[in-house]
């Protein structure tokens, strides 16, 4: 029996429209113990991604955790056993850790990588130098395709993938917009992400022509990760060939019923629009490929990231809330255990 005991974040109901923290439950249990070929991680950083509304719901989806179980997510930690000669006591790994204080690595089964702190701070390997930065970076380059002068719309700009799509187009030569929630966010977009320019789209009943003052020249790719109205008023104002990147669909509380919405067939027509969802999941084999350049572009001061920690594994379900309110000011983590590298 291990030596450590384990708290960890279970599900125990799913959700019917936003998250709630009454739908998880903090259990305690033995660590697992490592097998042969496998590794301990003691967890150090976790996190709350928008995504997870749709991995606890009913409805169908590309990734989804069962009631009893250990809430997923990403996260990274700090090797403290090994049987395996390709791992040693003190390495940073990042991989699906869950809502828990101890995981597992099965190098054969998981996908991970080891974080090098050289590079950047640890918890950053979760946020811009790890998986925001991977959303951001294929959804961005890989499916929407931005040409130098062609302009960029994106939703949630002031959030951890939103922020780091605005400046990834940025380097690109694109002129950026940004919707998000609040003039306080208008504001980091602004001046902190590098937008060209911010609406505040609850501070407004007319959202559109907003956009069309920011946007004269049409929008070329929407970087979208609400869906819902926006996505409606959005698609009136591309560009003949035009992209849509689908990364999130925050904007909708539940599936079932499917809501009901503009009928937007004419738009895609008429411009021949190109609308594509996409899985990070499925661009596991090329993390390297996007790390090198984010690793480039961050160490010549060419980006810059937030971050919003909450402390304590007990604080992840609020912390998860949270998104959905617009209340994180930055990537949003839970420190599970003490960072050894500050």
């Amino acid at each position: 029996m291990s030596q450590y005991k384990n708290r960890r974040v279970i599900l125990i109901e799913r959700a019917k429209a936003l998250p709630k923290t009454e739908l998880f439950s903090v259990i305690e249990d033995h660590a697992p113990e490592p097998s042969s070929g496998e590794v301990l991680l003691q967890n150090i950083y976790v996190t709350a991604d928008p995504g997870m509304k749709g991995w606890i719901s009913n409805a169908k989806n590309y990734a989804s955790v069962e009631t009893g179980a250990t809430m997923s997510s990403f996260g990274v930690g700090i090797v403290i056993n090994s049987n395996n000669p390709n791992f040693v006591i003190g390495e940073f790994i990042a991989m699906n850790t869950g809502w828990q204080e101890y995981s597992i690595l099965n190098p054969e089964t998981s996908t991970y990588r080891k974080v090098n702190i050289d590079n950047g701070p640890l918890s950053a390997s979760l946020g811009l130098l790890g998986h925001s930065g991977f959303t951001a970076y294929f959804g961005l380059l890989h499916v929407g395709q931005p040409k130098s002068g062609e302009t960029v719309l994106v939703s949630t700009a002031g959030g951890s993938v939103g922020s780091a799509v605005g400046q990834f187009a940025k380097i690109k030569g694109c002129k950026t917009v940004g919707l998000t929630g609040s003039d306080e966010k208008v504001e980091l977009c602004v001046n902190e992400f590098g937008y060209d320019h911010a609406i505040n789209y609850k501070g407004t009943d007319q959202l559109i022509n907003e956009i069309a003052k920011c946007c004269p020249n049409g929008i070329d790719v929407y970087y979208d990760n609400v869906g819902g109205d926006i996505l409606d008023s959005v698609l009136s104002l591309m560009n003949q060939n035009g992209r849509v990147v689908i990364c999130g669909t925050a904007a909708t509380e539940g599936w079932n019923p499917p809501p009901k919405g503009l009928r937007f067939e004419r738009n895609v027509l008429v411009n021949r629009l190109r609308i594509q969802g996409f899985i990070l999941f499925d661009y596991r084999d090329k993390y390297e490929e996007a790390l090198k350049d984010i690793y480039d572009w961050y160490s010549k001061g060419m980006l810059n990231y937030r971050e919003d920690i909450a402390e304590g594994l007990e604080n992840a379900p609020q912390a998860l809330c949270n998104l959905y309110s617009g209340l994180n000011k930055g990537r949003q983590l839970i420190r599970v255990s003490k960072d050894p590298t500050i």
